[in-house]
Protein backbone atom coordinates (compact mmCIF):
# COMPACT_ATOMS: atom_id res chain seq x y z
CA UNK A 1 0.00 0.00 0.00
CA UNK A 2 1.23 3.83 -1.15
CA UNK A 3 1.40 6.40 1.42
CA UNK A 4 -0.10 7.06 4.70
CA UNK A 5 -2.91 5.76 6.59
CA UNK A 6 -4.74 9.44 6.33
CA UNK A 7 -7.97 8.63 3.71
CA UNK A 8 -7.17 10.15 0.30
CA UNK A 9 -9.20 9.34 -2.58
CA UNK A 10 -8.18 9.45 -6.34
CA UNK A 11 -11.68 9.15 -8.50
CA UNK A 12 -10.85 8.06 -12.42
CA UNK A 13 -14.00 9.21 -14.62
CA UNK A 14 -13.25 8.81 -18.03
CA UNK A 15 -16.33 8.99 -19.51
CA UNK A 16 -16.97 11.67 -22.23
CA UNK A 17 -20.84 13.03 -20.87
CA UNK A 18 -22.16 13.57 -17.99
CA UNK A 19 -25.19 11.05 -17.13
CA UNK A 20 -26.43 9.36 -13.88
CA UNK A 21 -23.18 7.90 -13.30
CA UNK A 22 -21.42 11.10 -13.43
CA UNK A 23 -24.04 12.59 -11.29
CA UNK A 24 -23.37 9.61 -8.46
CA UNK A 25 -19.60 10.48 -8.67
CA UNK A 26 -20.29 14.36 -8.41
CA UNK A 27 -22.86 13.70 -5.34
CA UNK A 28 -20.02 11.50 -3.51
CA UNK A 29 -17.33 13.91 -4.16
CA UNK A 30 -19.16 16.71 -2.38
CA UNK A 31 -20.13 14.52 0.30
CA UNK A 32 -16.70 13.24 0.93
CA UNK A 33 -15.47 16.84 0.95
CA UNK A 34 -17.64 17.75 3.97
CA UNK A 35 -15.75 15.09 5.60
CA UNK A 36 -12.33 16.64 4.96
CA UNK A 37 -11.15 14.27 3.03
CA UNK A 38 -8.62 15.07 0.17
CA UNK A 39 -9.40 13.92 -3.60
CA UNK A 40 -8.48 13.91 -6.85
CA UNK A 41 -10.56 13.67 -10.23
CA UNK A 42 -8.73 12.32 -13.14
CA UNK A 43 -10.86 12.52 -16.54
CA UNK A 44 -10.52 13.47 -19.86
CA UNK A 45 -10.12 16.95 -20.97
CA UNK A 46 -13.44 17.37 -22.27
CA UNK A 47 -15.44 16.12 -19.56
CA UNK A 48 -18.04 17.94 -17.86
CA UNK A 49 -18.23 16.41 -14.83
CA UNK A 50 -15.34 19.09 -13.17
CA UNK A 51 -17.24 21.98 -13.96
CA UNK A 52 -20.50 20.47 -11.78
CA UNK A 53 -17.26 19.60 -9.20
CA UNK A 54 -16.38 23.94 -9.25
CA UNK A 55 -15.46 25.08 -5.91
CA UNK A 56 -15.80 21.77 -3.93
CA UNK A 57 -12.63 22.27 -1.08
CA UNK A 58 -9.54 19.81 -1.50
CA UNK A 59 -10.45 18.54 -4.78
CA UNK A 60 -7.66 18.49 -7.76
CA UNK A 61 -9.12 17.93 -11.21
CA UNK A 62 -6.40 16.15 -13.31
CA UNK A 63 -7.48 15.80 -16.78
CA UNK A 64 -6.36 13.74 -19.87
CA UNK A 65 -5.20 15.64 -22.35
CA UNK A 66 -4.50 15.23 -26.56
CA UNK A 67 -5.10 11.54 -28.04
CA UNK A 68 -3.06 9.51 -25.76
CA UNK A 69 -4.84 6.44 -24.37
CA UNK A 70 -6.45 8.14 -21.09
CA UNK A 71 -5.31 4.21 -19.44
CA UNK A 72 -2.01 5.10 -19.51
CA UNK A 73 -2.19 8.91 -18.94
CA UNK A 74 -2.14 10.91 -15.69
CA UNK A 75 -0.44 8.32 -13.44
CA UNK A 76 2.59 11.03 -12.77
CA UNK A 77 0.57 13.78 -11.85
CA UNK A 78 -1.35 11.44 -9.41
CA UNK A 79 1.98 10.13 -8.15
CA UNK A 80 1.52 8.38 -4.39
CA UNK A 81 -0.61 11.14 -3.14
CA UNK A 82 -3.73 9.40 -2.54
CA UNK A 83 -4.00 6.50 -0.55
CA UNK A 84 -6.98 5.09 -2.29
CA UNK A 85 -8.11 4.63 -6.02
CA UNK A 86 -11.96 5.25 -6.63
CA UNK A 87 -12.79 3.76 -10.53
CA UNK A 88 -16.18 4.52 -11.86
CA UNK A 89 -15.94 3.48 -15.69
CA UNK A 90 -14.28 0.25 -17.59
CA UNK A 91 -11.51 2.60 -18.61
CA UNK A 92 -11.28 4.03 -15.01
CA UNK A 93 -11.23 0.33 -13.56
CA UNK A 94 -7.78 -0.34 -16.19
CA UNK A 95 -6.68 2.88 -15.10
CA UNK A 96 -6.94 1.74 -11.58
CA UNK A 97 -4.82 -1.77 -12.78
CA UNK A 98 -2.09 0.53 -14.34
CA UNK A 99 -1.57 3.06 -11.12
CA UNK A 100 -1.61 0.07 -8.80
CA UNK A 101 1.45 -1.66 -10.89
CA UNK A 102 3.11 1.34 -11.30
CA UNK A 103 2.45 3.02 -7.61
CA UNK A 104 1.17 0.21 -5.49
CA UNK A 105 -1.78 2.10 -4.85
CA UNK A 106 -4.87 -0.11 -3.65
CA UNK A 107 -8.39 0.62 -5.71
CA UNK A 108 -12.15 -0.02 -4.85
CA UNK A 109 -14.03 -0.27 -7.93
CA UNK A 110 -17.89 1.00 -9.22
CA UNK A 111 -19.58 -1.87 -11.55
CA UNK A 112 -22.96 -0.88 -12.76
CA UNK A 113 -24.23 -3.19 -15.38
CA UNK A 114 -23.21 -5.59 -18.00
CA UNK A 115 -21.08 -3.36 -20.40
CA UNK A 116 -18.19 -3.45 -17.50
CA UNK A 117 -18.07 -7.64 -17.35
CA UNK A 118 -17.08 -7.41 -20.96
CA UNK A 119 -14.62 -10.37 -21.90
CA UNK A 120 -11.56 -7.76 -21.99
CA UNK A 121 -8.32 -9.45 -20.53
CA UNK A 122 -7.04 -6.31 -18.83
CA UNK A 123 -10.24 -5.48 -17.20
CA UNK A 124 -10.34 -9.33 -15.74
CA UNK A 125 -6.83 -8.84 -14.49
CA UNK A 126 -8.25 -5.51 -12.96
CA UNK A 127 -11.05 -7.30 -11.39
CA UNK A 128 -8.80 -9.22 -10.03
CA UNK A 129 -6.61 -7.24 -8.75
CA UNK A 130 -9.29 -4.85 -6.75
CA UNK A 131 -9.11 -4.68 -3.20
CA UNK A 132 -13.04 -3.85 -2.79
CA UNK A 133 -15.81 -4.58 -5.91
CA UNK A 134 -18.75 -2.65 -5.56
CA UNK A 135 -22.50 -3.19 -7.15
CA UNK A 136 -25.46 -1.27 -7.56
CA UNK A 137 -28.13 -3.35 -7.29
CA UNK A 138 -28.88 -6.75 -5.39
CA UNK A 139 -29.46 -8.69 -8.02
CA UNK A 140 -26.38 -7.91 -10.42
CA UNK A 141 -24.45 -8.12 -7.33
CA UNK A 142 -24.72 -11.86 -7.29
CA UNK A 143 -24.11 -12.08 -11.10
CA UNK A 144 -21.05 -10.09 -10.60
CA UNK A 145 -20.19 -12.23 -7.52
CA UNK A 146 -20.08 -15.57 -9.61
CA UNK A 147 -18.40 -13.89 -13.04
CA UNK A 148 -15.62 -12.92 -10.70
CA UNK A 149 -15.48 -15.82 -8.10
CA UNK A 150 -14.81 -13.14 -5.17
CA UNK A 151 -17.08 -11.22 -2.72
CA UNK A 152 -18.79 -8.25 -4.17
CA UNK A 153 -20.09 -5.27 -1.90
CA UNK A 154 -23.52 -3.94 -2.31
CA UNK A 155 -23.25 0.21 -2.10
CA UNK A 156 -26.88 1.26 -3.38
CA UNK A 157 -26.81 4.68 -5.88
CA UNK A 158 -28.61 7.44 -4.46
CA UNK A 159 -31.36 10.35 -5.08
CA UNK A 160 -30.10 12.91 -7.25
CA UNK A 161 -31.45 15.70 -4.86
CA UNK A 162 -32.69 17.72 -8.26
CA UNK A 163 -34.49 20.96 -7.49
CA UNK A 164 -36.65 21.69 -10.10
CA UNK A 165 -37.28 25.56 -11.48
CA UNK A 166 -41.55 25.67 -10.38
CA UNK A 167 -41.43 28.68 -12.94
CA UNK A 168 -40.82 26.07 -15.93
CA UNK A 169 -42.61 23.36 -14.07
CA UNK A 170 -45.84 25.17 -14.32
CA UNK A 171 -44.92 26.46 -17.80
CA UNK A 172 -45.05 23.20 -18.93
CA UNK A 173 -47.62 22.02 -17.36
CA UNK A 174 -49.98 24.97 -18.52
CA UNK A 175 -48.57 23.60 -21.97
CA UNK A 176 -50.36 20.40 -21.29
CA UNK A 177 -53.82 21.95 -20.36
CA UNK A 178 -55.48 19.06 -18.76
CA UNK A 179 -54.25 16.30 -19.97
CA UNK A 180 -53.49 12.89 -17.80
CA UNK A 181 -49.51 12.51 -18.31
CA UNK A 182 -47.83 9.62 -18.26
CA UNK A 183 -43.87 10.24 -18.74
CA UNK A 184 -40.87 8.44 -19.60
CA UNK A 185 -37.31 10.05 -19.03
CA UNK A 186 -34.30 7.84 -20.79
CA UNK A 187 -31.84 7.11 -23.50
CA UNK A 188 -34.08 6.19 -26.44
CA UNK A 189 -32.66 2.79 -26.72
CA UNK A 190 -35.61 0.52 -26.80
CA UNK A 191 -33.86 -3.19 -26.49
CA UNK A 192 -32.57 -2.02 -22.48
CA UNK A 193 -35.29 1.06 -21.58
CA UNK A 194 -38.41 -0.92 -23.82
CA UNK A 195 -40.24 2.56 -24.91
CA UNK A 196 -42.46 0.80 -27.73
CA UNK A 197 -43.95 -0.97 -24.61
CA UNK A 198 -45.34 2.54 -23.31
CA UNK A 199 -46.55 3.09 -26.68
CA UNK A 200 -48.59 -0.05 -26.86
CA UNK A 201 -49.91 0.66 -23.68
CA UNK A 202 -50.83 4.03 -24.91
CA UNK A 203 -52.72 2.42 -27.45
CA UNK A 204 -54.53 0.95 -25.53
CA UNK A 205 -55.22 2.76 -22.87
CA UNK A 206 -56.49 5.76 -26.21
CA UNK A 207 -60.24 4.97 -25.37
CA UNK A 208 -60.12 4.46 -21.27
CA UNK A 209 -58.16 7.81 -20.93
CA UNK A 210 -59.33 10.37 -23.82
CA UNK A 211 -56.78 12.65 -21.91
CA UNK A 212 -53.97 10.82 -22.01
CA UNK A 213 -50.46 12.20 -23.45
CA UNK A 214 -47.40 9.99 -23.24
CA UNK A 215 -44.35 12.09 -23.09
CA UNK A 216 -40.82 10.44 -23.48
CA UNK A 217 -37.64 12.56 -22.80
CA UNK A 218 -34.79 11.75 -24.07
CA UNK A 219 -32.55 10.71 -27.13
CA UNK A 220 -31.17 7.72 -28.75
CA UNK A 221 -30.62 6.08 -31.66
CA UNK A 222 -33.83 4.37 -31.51
CA UNK A 223 -35.99 7.56 -32.46
CA UNK A 224 -37.45 6.90 -36.21
CA UNK A 225 -38.38 3.15 -34.84
CA UNK A 226 -40.00 4.93 -31.71
CA UNK A 227 -41.87 7.99 -33.90
CA UNK A 228 -42.63 4.83 -36.55
CA UNK A 229 -44.19 3.22 -33.83
CA UNK A 230 -46.04 5.59 -32.30
CA UNK A 231 -47.38 7.21 -35.85
CA UNK A 232 -51.07 8.75 -36.03
CA UNK A 233 -50.82 8.62 -32.16
CA UNK A 234 -51.15 12.52 -31.23
CA UNK A 235 -51.48 11.06 -27.49
CA UNK A 236 -47.87 10.12 -27.48
CA UNK A 237 -44.90 13.20 -27.94
CA UNK A 238 -41.44 13.23 -28.30
CA UNK A 239 -39.39 16.28 -26.43
CA UNK A 240 -35.57 15.31 -26.94
CA UNK A 241 -32.87 15.24 -24.37
CA UNK A 242 -33.59 17.57 -21.25
CA UNK A 243 -30.58 18.53 -19.18
CA UNK A 244 -32.91 20.01 -16.28
CA UNK A 245 -34.78 16.65 -16.87
CA UNK A 246 -36.26 16.96 -12.82
CA UNK A 247 -38.95 19.79 -14.43
CA UNK A 248 -40.94 17.26 -16.61
CA UNK A 249 -40.88 15.13 -13.43
CA UNK A 250 -42.44 17.03 -11.72
CA UNK A 251 -44.85 17.48 -13.90
CA UNK A 252 -45.98 14.40 -14.87
CA UNK A 253 -48.96 12.20 -13.23
CA UNK A 254 -47.42 9.26 -14.07
CA UNK A 255 -44.03 7.99 -14.71
CA UNK A 256 -43.55 4.78 -16.63
CA UNK A 257 -40.59 2.40 -16.66
CA UNK A 258 -41.12 -0.63 -18.77
CA UNK A 259 -37.40 -1.44 -19.04
CA UNK A 260 -36.02 -4.37 -20.06
CA UNK A 261 -32.85 -4.49 -18.29
CA UNK A 262 -31.77 -1.76 -15.44
CA UNK A 263 -28.83 -1.81 -13.40
CA UNK A 264 -29.65 0.81 -10.12
CA UNK A 265 -32.57 2.56 -11.92
CA UNK A 266 -31.33 5.95 -10.14
CA UNK A 267 -33.84 7.98 -12.17
CA UNK A 268 -36.43 6.26 -10.04
CA UNK A 269 -35.31 8.25 -6.76
CA UNK A 270 -35.60 10.90 -8.55
CA UNK A 271 -39.20 10.47 -9.64
CA UNK A 272 -39.83 9.35 -6.06
CA UNK A 273 -38.29 12.45 -4.68
CA UNK A 274 -40.91 14.24 -7.23
CA UNK A 275 -43.97 12.80 -6.01
CA UNK A 276 -44.78 11.00 -8.67
CA UNK A 277 -46.27 7.25 -8.84
CA UNK A 278 -44.25 5.01 -10.96
CA UNK A 279 -45.06 1.74 -12.88
CA UNK A 280 -41.52 0.22 -13.96
CA UNK A 281 -40.34 -3.33 -14.66
CA UNK A 282 -39.22 -6.48 -12.33
CA UNK A 283 -35.64 -6.07 -13.77
CA UNK A 284 -32.43 -5.08 -12.45
CA UNK A 285 -31.97 -2.91 -9.17
CA UNK A 286 -35.35 -1.96 -9.86
CA UNK A 287 -37.10 -4.19 -7.23
CA UNK A 288 -34.51 -3.12 -4.64
CA UNK A 289 -36.34 0.41 -4.57
CA UNK A 290 -40.28 -0.75 -5.57
CA UNK A 291 -42.13 -2.64 -3.39
CA UNK A 292 -44.67 -4.07 -5.82
CA UNK A 293 -48.41 -2.35 -4.32
CA UNK A 294 -46.59 -0.22 -1.72
CA UNK A 295 -44.58 2.40 -3.33
CA UNK A 296 -45.61 1.94 -7.09
CA UNK A 297 -46.73 -1.25 -9.25
CA UNK A 298 -43.99 -3.49 -10.81
CA UNK A 299 -45.00 -5.64 -14.11
CA UNK A 300 -43.13 -8.04 -16.61
CA UNK A 301 -40.82 -6.92 -19.63
CA UNK A 302 -43.26 -6.28 -21.77
CA UNK A 303 -45.93 -6.36 -20.49
CA UNK A 304 -48.10 -3.65 -21.88
CA UNK A 305 -51.32 -4.86 -21.06
CA UNK A 306 -50.36 -4.46 -17.07
CA UNK A 307 -48.98 -1.35 -17.92
CA UNK A 308 -51.90 0.03 -19.16
CA UNK A 309 -54.05 -1.66 -16.29
CA UNK A 310 -51.23 -0.25 -13.99
CA UNK A 311 -51.90 2.97 -15.34
CA UNK A 312 -55.79 3.00 -15.41
CA UNK A 313 -55.58 2.25 -11.92
CA UNK A 314 -53.71 4.74 -10.79
CA UNK A 315 -55.94 7.35 -12.99
CA UNK A 316 -59.17 6.11 -10.90
CA UNK A 317 -57.83 5.51 -6.97
CA UNK A 318 -56.36 8.69 -5.75
CA UNK A 319 -56.31 7.02 -2.12
CA UNK A 320 -53.87 4.53 -3.83
CA UNK A 321 -52.30 6.96 -6.24
CA UNK A 322 -50.99 9.28 -2.83
CA UNK A 323 -50.11 6.40 -0.73
CA UNK A 324 -47.76 5.41 -3.58
CA UNK A 325 -46.32 9.31 -3.56
CA UNK A 326 -45.95 9.19 0.06
CA UNK A 327 -44.44 5.50 0.38
CA UNK A 328 -41.89 7.12 -2.70
CA UNK A 329 -40.50 9.72 -0.69
CA UNK A 330 -39.90 8.23 2.18
CA UNK A 331 -37.75 5.15 -0.05
CA UNK A 332 -35.99 8.21 -1.86
CA UNK A 333 -35.54 9.72 2.13
CA UNK A 334 -33.41 6.50 2.38
CA UNK A 335 -30.69 6.87 -0.36
CA UNK A 336 -29.42 9.80 0.25
CA UNK A 337 -25.97 11.22 -0.90
CA UNK A 338 -24.96 11.24 2.55
CA UNK A 339 -25.63 7.64 3.15
CA UNK A 340 -24.33 6.52 0.48
CA UNK A 341 -20.96 8.29 0.86
CA UNK A 342 -20.74 7.05 4.67
CA UNK A 343 -20.85 3.50 2.99
CA UNK A 344 -18.32 4.54 0.65
CA UNK A 345 -15.86 5.63 3.64
CA UNK A 346 -16.17 2.64 5.61
CA UNK A 347 -14.90 1.04 2.28
CA UNK A 348 -11.81 2.95 2.48
CA UNK A 349 -10.78 2.37 5.50
CA UNK A 350 -11.22 -1.19 5.62
CA UNK A 351 -8.74 -1.19 2.78
CA UNK A 352 -6.21 1.56 4.18
CA UNK A 353 -6.26 -0.55 7.64
CA UNK A 354 -6.29 -3.67 6.29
Amino acid sequence: MSGSKRLGVAHVSLARGYLGCERQIELLIKELSHLGVPQALVCRDDSPLPFHLDGVKGLKVIRIRGFSDPRFSGHFRVGNAYTVVHAHDPQGIQWALVHYILRGTRYVVTVRDEDYLVNHFMLKAAYKSASSVVCVSKEFTEVLSQFLQKEVQLISDCSSRLEPNEKLVSNFRKSLANRFVVGNVAPLINRQKGQSVLIDAAKILKNKIPELLVVFVGAGDDIVLLRRHAKDMPNVKFIGFKRNYVDYIKAFDVFAYPANTESSAGILLDVMEQGVPIVASNVGGIPDLIEDGKNGFLIEPGDAESLADYILTLKKDRELYYSFVSNGRNEAELHSSAAMAAEYYRNYFSIIHS
